[in-house]
């Protein structure tokens, strides 16, 4: 009876060992997301737009051949980092390589997650500035074709901590430009909870979540949030002038925090291409 009982232990445990290495090895997997999102308010100059959306990076090291793969693609115009770019204890060298790369590829703006405040802030927020990255601490700034037309991108502090300041963010006309169409950038999706119709945003990118993470058959997500991931309608606000709700997109994010574990809810990171309504391509 022992015998029979320490051999189903072991194979208990060398299953769950299994599991375990399973899971490490799936979180080191990133898939490539690819995405035409139809706006309708989008300028006819801003078609085609392409975005790299990243969130929640923390202990990763960005592999080169992720730079490679969105240039063989078709290349960038603008990075989005959806914030946690680190943790603590993550060297400040390791986060100023990722966002070289980044650099080299796009312009790149970026919002503060809650881990990013796990350790001294200033060196840490030096360092992006040095690299040439735009941190948007609860406030927007506005970007301009050619032919003057122009898109809004409003960046809020992290809303998990409570630092964010929507209502100022919002406010922040920068050079008092009016655009026609608005992006928000915010660590955690419940910051459009605060959302309200005057406000006139389109979209929302966010993360936080790890798309729970683990996500189990039957039982879901195992860290659960009202917005886990993907998309979501924001049914309490409609944009001014436009037919379509504003949306809200979650990452699954990039890397993971505490243990490299993963199940259900891939390591991704998202390349979006902003596309107009066919009924109004020929407008």
């Amino acid at each position: 009876m022992g015998y029979e009982i320490g051999i189903g232990l072991t194979g208990v445990a060398v299953l769950a060992a299994a599991a375990v290495l399973f899971m490490i090895g799936i979180s080191y997997r990133y898939r490539l997301d690819r995405q035409s999102i139809h706006v309708g308010r989008l300028p006819a100059s801003f078609d085609g737009t392409r975005i790299l959306f990243l969130s929640d990076v923390h202990r990763r090291a960005i592999p080169d051949a992720i730079m490679k793969r969105c240039q063989d693609t078709g290349g960038v115009d603008l990075v989005l980092i959806g914030g946690d770019l680190r943790e603590k204890g993550v060297p400040l060298e390791r986060s100023r390589d990722n966002v070289r790369k980044l650099r080299a590829i796009a312009p790149v703006y970026m919002v503060y997650g809650n881990h990013d405040y796990d350790e001294d802030i200033r060196a840490f927020d030096v360092m992006l500035r040095d690299e040439g990255v735009r941190v948007l601490v609860n406030e927007s700034v506005v970007l301009e074709q050619g032919d003057g037309s122009l898109i809004r991108l409003i960046g809020v502090d992290d809303p998990r901590t409570g630092r964010d300041r929507l209502k100022m963010a919002v406010q922040d006309m920068e050079g008092e430009a009016e655009a026609d169409f608005t992006i928000l950038l915010a660590h955690d999706p419940i910051i459009v909870d605060k959302l309200q119709p005057s406000d006139r945003i389109d979209l929302v990118f966010s993360g936080h979540t790890h798309g729970g993470q683990i996500s189990l058959p039957i039982v879901g997500a195992v860290l659960r949030s009202p917005y886990c991931r993907g998309w979501y309608t924001v049914d309490h606000h409609a944009t001014t002038g436009s037919a379509l709700a504003s949306r809200l997109f979650v990452s699954c994010g990039f890397g993971t925090s505490r243990m490299p574990l993963r199940l259900g809810a891939p390591a991704e990171y998202h390349l979006f291409t902003l596309r107009r309504p066919a009924a109004a391509q020929g407008q």
